[in-house]
């Protein structure tokens, strides 16, 4: 197997890294793996194909090393020889400004407000009864292991240990005890899980939940909103959305959704080939929650929808690597990247 760390080892930016990951992935080795595959029988498929998977994973984690150690050259950058009495005009002035992802969310916030939704907060520091038993996650249910969740040591009234919460969705059945049907409820805010870090994944993120009860809740009802959000939030009537089964244990039936891709043909990378962009999770909310709120499950229904706000910050703004946003650079958050 080939060492992919010497073609990652003078990048110095995190774009130069993914281009660089993306260009691994497409020489001619690999696409004569791709080709040989749509051939070959049963067993040398089989042999290609974990042949194809360790060569991109070797590529991923040299590239992931390499955003690792750009990121902590940035942050050790950021503090070597500060003076916090100093004053540059070039980077302050009078006129302060909102954080990228602030901005996101409060236009986010905006369309769900115009639609006619409340927007509610809840805790960061959370139960796993709300976090989890509550949305229909059994004990055992592979949401509360370590390699996920954020445990504290302190424990609630019953025993159980708090959690840094790992979704909004734990404001849906605090939100239904405190509120009388029907309700159309968005809930942005930080969550927290225990991911590996790289280009689009971190420990601290930032999710929005939109939940809607009422006595007749559809399938179409949800992805008409889903097409009207998307469609303002990237200016563009004609976008187009698609459901794809899944699991959630809150809702059924779950979905996954796919917009078209606004920016087809119109930016360089990845996204300008691609037909469709992976832009959240939805179903209809599951009625063992409904009854979690208090409500009777056979005359009331209700929909979620969720999706990363930080995932929509970096394709509005077109930002190649979330970390961009919280380490702190002066450049980047003043707004001259964008």
């Amino acid at each position: 197997m080939n060492d992919y760390n010497q073609e990652f080892t003078k990048l110095k930016s995190v774009n130069s890294c993914l281009n660089k990951r993306d260009e691994l992935l497409n020489t001619e080795a690999i696409l004569e793996i791709k080709e040989s595959l749509k051939i070959a029988d049963s067993q040398t498929k089989k042999d290609l194909g974990q042949k194809l998977n360790l060569i991109k994973q070797a590529i991923q984690a040299s590239c992931d090393q390499r955003i690792k150690e750009i990121q902590l050259e940035q942050e050790k950058d950021s503090f070597t020889n500060f003076d916090p009495t100093f004053y540059s005009s070039k980077y302050f002035s009078a006129n302060g400004g909102l954080h990228p992802v602030t901005e996101v969310i409060r236009e986010v916030v905006s369309i769900f407000q115009k639609m006619g939704f409340d927007v509610a907060d809840g805790p960061l520091v959370e139960s796993q009864e709300y976090c989890f038993s509550l949305l229909n996650m059994p004990d055992y249910h592979p949401a509360r292991s370590m390699q996920d969740t954020f445990f504290l040591k302190q424990k609630d009234e019953i025993g159980e240990n708090y959690v840094l919460r790992t979704h909004t969705s734990d404001v849906q059945v605090r939100y239904g005890r405190s509120h009388k049907p029907p309700f159309k409820v968005v809930v942005p805010g930080q969550v927290y899980r225990n991911e590996n870090i790289d280009a689009t994944h971190d420990i601290m993120f930032h999710q929005i939940e939109c939940i809607v009860v009422d006595k007749r809740v559809t399938m179409s009802h949800l992805k008409t909103l889903i097409q009207k959000f998307y469609s303002e939030f990237f200016g563009q009537g004609n976008l187009k959305v698609r459901l794809r089964p899944s699991y959630f244990p809150y809702t059924v039936p779950s979905m996954e959704v796919d917009i078209s891709n606004p920016f087809k043909g119109k930016v360089e990378g990845k996204l300008r080939d691609q037909e469709w962009i992976e832009a959240g999770g939805s179903g209809l909310i599951h009625p063992k929650v409904i009854e979690n709120m208090g409500f009777d499950s056979k005359e009331y229904q209700g929909l979620a929808f969720g999706f990363g706000l930080d995932r929509m910050a970096q394709l509005k703004l077109k930002v190649s690597g979330m970390s961009q946003f919280f380490n702190g650079g002066i450049d980047f958050l003043s707004g001259n990247k964008f």
